[in-house]
């Protein structure tokens, strides 16, 4: 079986979340919006699944609004400021920083500091007379590195600027708290749960105005029939997540120590991208200097090992990681970082086995 540390990319759904998709598309077909009592059933799942979530992120279920996912939930928010100054960090997914061109906010970016750290007096300093928006995210899904959502968002409540995090590489794999936003955005993919389902959290004191229209479902704010099956899914995938979130957190950050260790006895010259103290348990960023990510990815590949040289829907771009450049690093240094992301699937015996395939190559080809 292939050692997979890619999960960062994507997860496999777990099985009771299969099962819950599988129940809904096997049922008889009912429309939410449909007065019948079959429809009744399908409203009751979607009240269901968004009292789970809104559990998770102690928030108000009335704030929680399905989407396709989290790039969808993006554009939403940014479609909203459209026009407008918003400041965002320089480490951004694409779908948030891409989102606010295309929208054509006039958008100014706050670098991090050399640890992956956005800090809030830089922040604070990008602010303008207009800002009109804050976008931060939880934890950059290339390093793992948590950011200071908390003190960020307690200076811009200051200058009543609303906050919006890309929460989802964080959210089923760290605490996240709706209360140190206006909006967040989260996807069910990274968490275990089927992929083309998500979810924009709106603040009672932050409605967007729709950025799909023609229909009245999610209470008129985001038009376009349910899609039920994911939406039970990303339930299931949400209180398996928060069940069990303590426990995968110290498993994960175990076997992430020793890969590491391993890592670093084989590979002295390797370095660790971001704050240790402030990172995900199962996510990292490592250098290999003198070996090129694409032909580590391709070389592991061989030998049965998933990595990513950054993030997964950056992979074909062939240029070096724009988070990875915005930490300080050379066009050449970040062309040879790998992105390590462990999951439920791992072993600690995949740890020595990966290690032992990263070395080899790293052995093999550096120069």
């Amino acid at each position: 079986m292939p050692i997979n540390l890619d999960h960062a990319a994507t997860t496999r759904p777990e099985d009771a979340v299969t099962d819950a998709v599988c129940r809904w598309m096997r049922a008889d077909a009912a429309n939410p919006s449909s007065p019948y009592a079959l429809a009744g059933e399908a409203r009751r799942e979607l009240r269901t699944a968004r009292c789970a979530i809104a559990q998770a992120l102690g928030a108000d279920p009335a704030g929680i609004v399905f989407t396709s996912g989290g790039t969808e939930s993006n554009s939403w928010v940014f479609s909203a400021f459209a026009g407008r100054p918003v400041v965002l960090s320089a480490t951004e997914h694409h779908s948030v920083l891409y989102a606010a061109r295309a929208w054509r906010c006039a958008v100014t970016l706050v670098p991090p500091d050399a640890q992956g750290i956005v800090q809030p007096e830089a922040v604070e300093a990008a602010l303008r007379p207009d800002t009109a928006l804050v976008s931060i995210h939880w934890a950059n899904n290339e390093t793992g590195v948590l950011q200071p959502i908390e003190a960020i968002h307690t200076l811009s409540q200051k200058r009543r600027i609303p906050l919006h995090t890309d929460a989802v590489a964080a959210f089923g794999h760290t605490p996240v708290d709706a209360g140190h936003c206006e909006l967040m955005s989260l996807s069910a993919h990274k968490l275990y749960g089927p992929q083309g389902v998500g979810c924009l959290y709106m603040a009672p004191e932050t409605p967007l105005r729709p950025l799909l229209t023609g229909g009245g479902q999610e209470g008129g704010r985001r038009a376009g029939t349910e899609n039920v099956p994911g939406i039970a899914g990303f339930r299931v995938a949400v209180e398996l997540a928060q069940a069990d979130l303590a426990r995968e957190r110290e498993l994960l950050g175990r076997m992430m120590t020793r890969l590491l260790q391993r890592l670093r006895d084989g590979i002295p010259a390797m370095t660790v991208l971001g704050d240790p103290a402030r990172r995900l348990p199962g996510l990292c960023a490592v250098r290999l200097p003198g070996l090129s990510s694409e032909q580590a990815v391709a070389a592991l590949d061989l030998l049965g090992v998933r990595v990513s040289g950054g993030a997964a829907c950056a992979s074909r771009s062939g240029e070096p990681s724009h988070v990875y450049r915005a930490m300080g690093l050379t066009e050449t240094q970040a062309g040879q970082v790998l992105r390590l992301s462990l999951g439920r699937s791992n072993t600690p015996g995949d740890m020595e086995e990966a290690a032992d395939a990263i070395i080899s190559v790293w052995r093999r080809y550096h120069r």
